[in-house]
């Protein structure tokens, strides 16, 4: 059988390809794309090739069963590489699987159990600052729990009137980023210009707290992780001048994407009251006195749930992309080495065939222990072995703030339903709540 061409996705327009597309509505445009009807649809940005997959068979295939032919290589790869090097997440296969091996173990159980009291800190500090009857921008207002709970858990030894620089920093680099996938390479010198200030705090932060876990084996925090021998599985100590690589992959895969997913969660439960109640209940049956433990919100079924759904209709990685790293076959087309493949976890989230009623946020769908294989459609920490390793650190994050904010406020809706930004992660914009304390008068625990 001859390999055919695969059928152009709508909304492409000379020279810019589907760039411009992605800037103004990409959730309509996949809506579109999902209509088609087509497995495999070319996609172009600016005048590299690449397909469109909106097959979920097809996506297991690119990111699980034949991963190692598509990998983290092309234009945007380098893009991304030539601000940050070849740091976990955009390094090749053959290097990430060397450094996915020693930033794992500050993922494992024990680390994410020893960073809810910091998160617990930063969640009362966010929590603390509001006022009964006052409205505010959700993600303007959860944005400083996000990055300086993630700077905190990360490096503990930093002085606490650092957090704020550090986070601003942090919330700085990672929105930049986007414009790598957008922006065609001659214009990456002057990105990485202005995100250079942001890069090097951070990194000069990562520097001075070094010494400080190489003295003290007691030391805690994410990055103390990086500072020693792990177990027989372990490559051992990351060299000195690595680390400040882990630390950036570690901020930013815990930063926006966390920030993402707790401002559509709240955006949600403000707009629906008997929801919220039920959750609230369930947070002061479980922990009573507060803040919750990791052992107490293991017992919040529902939590788990609502924050399963808001990942499904919100997925913050709404894109993810791979290259050909060899000429290949996908779903009947030839695939010439090079070419660029696009896995939409929002394109499969929404399509009513796995999801009935997919448009609505019902986190009723998710049996009591939560998601489990869907048949490759549930994807917001992607799939295989670049899956990303702080999935359940980041859903203890959300969870942790969205425990500690229920059990003292109500929130309502204050304005129209808000607008979705799509960049590095969909992000609500101008999403006004009202804030109403629970027991008059005692406007915080």
């Amino acid at each position: 059988m001859p390999h055919s061409l695969a059928p152009l996705a709508p909304g492409a327009v000379p020279f810019a390809g589907h760039a411009l597309t992605l800037l103004r509505d990409p959730a309509d445009w996949l809506r579109r794309c999902t209509e088609a009807g087509h497995p495999v649809q070319q996609f172009r940005i600016w005048n590299r090739p690449g397909v469109l997959v909106t097959a979920p068979e097809l996506a297991h295939e690119v990111l699980v069963t034949d991963a190692d032919t598509y990998d983290k290589t092309g234009r945007v790869y380098d893009n991304t590489r030539a601000i940050l090097g070849d740091v976990f997440g955009v390094a090749d296969g053959r290097r990430n699987a060397v450094l996915r091996r020693r930033i794992q173990p500050a993922f494992r159980r024990a680390r994410i159990v020893e960073a809810v009291p910091a998160m617990s800190l930063e969640a009362r500090r966010l929590s603390e600052r509001w006022r009964s009857g006052t409205r505010i921008d959700v993600a303007r207002a959860t944005a400083p729990y996000v990055h300086r709970s993630a700077v905190r858990t990360m490096l503990p030894v930093v002085p606490a009137a650092e957090i704020d620089r550090l986070a601003a920093a942090s919330s700085r680099l990672f929105s930049g980023l986007y414009l790598c996938a957008l922006l065609p390479t001659t214009a990456m010198p002057l990105l990485a210009r202005r995100l250079r200030p942001a890069l090097d705090t951070l990194r000069r932060a990562q520097a001075d707290a070094l010494p400080k876990y190489r003295e003290d084996p007691g030391c805690s925090g994410l990055l103390a992780a990086l500072t020693k021998t792990t177990g027989e599985d372990s490559p051992g100590p990351a060299p000195e001048d690595e680390v400040g690589d882990y630390f950036v992959s570690l901020l930013l895969a815990s930063g926006d994407n966390t920030h993402s997913a707790v401002a559509w969660l709240l955006h949600h439960l403000a707009r629906d009251q008997e929801l919220q109640q039920r959750l609230a209940d369930e947070v002061v049956a479980v922990a009573p006195e507060g803040p919750a433990t990791h052992a107490e919100l293991a017992r919040m079924p529902l939590l788990r749930n609502t924050i399963a759904e808001t990942l499904r209709v919100r997925p913050p990685t709404w894109m993810v992309v791979r290259s050909a790293v060899r000429a290949a076959e996908l779903g009947g087309h030839r695939l010439p080495a090079g070419t660029d493949v696009y896995v939409s976890p929002h394109l499969f989230h929404h399509d009513p065939a796995a999801f009935p009623d997919s448009g609505d946020f019902a986190p009723g769908r998710w049996p009591e222990g939560g998601p489990a294989a869907r048949d490759h459609t549930y994807l917001p920490f992607g799939a295989g072995p670049r899956k990303c390793p702080g999935d359940h650190f980041g859903m203890t994050s959300v969870a942790v703030v969205t425990a500690t904010l229920l059990a003292t406020w109500r929130l309502l809706p204050a304005g129209p339903a808000p607008r979705t930004r799509f960049r590095t992660v969909q992000m609500p914009v101008r999403c006004r709540l009202a804030v109403l304390a629970r027991r008059p008068g005692k406007p915080g625990r």
